[in-house]
């Protein structure tokens, strides 16, 4: 199956880093942004999710029944199994 493309637009700053960024690394523009999303979407997941537990740590009754799940989960590494 072949790739599917769209246009994109961009301002002429934005081409003319991508156009370079992938000149220096010497992979087609199209490869620069698709990398680009992949570690863009990784900032969020991992900003979200440090947003989600910083409001959890607020919660006092959410944050105990963390802790205590925690310690449930601990106990598991200790039943004497190998792994």
């Amino acid at each position: 199956m072949l790739n599917k493309t769209t246009t994109v637009r961009v301002d002429i700053e934005t081409y003319e880093g991508l156009k370079k960024l992938a000149s220096e690394l010497n992979q087609p523009m199209q490869n620069i942004i698709q990398e680009a999303l992949k570690d863009y979407k990784r900032k969020v997941i991992l900003s979200k999710t440090a947003e989600a537990f910083a409001a959890l740590k607020e919660n006092n009754k959410l944050w105990q029944e963390e802790i205590e799940e925690r310690k449930l989960w601990e106990n598991t590494l200790q039943d004497g199994i190998e792994q």
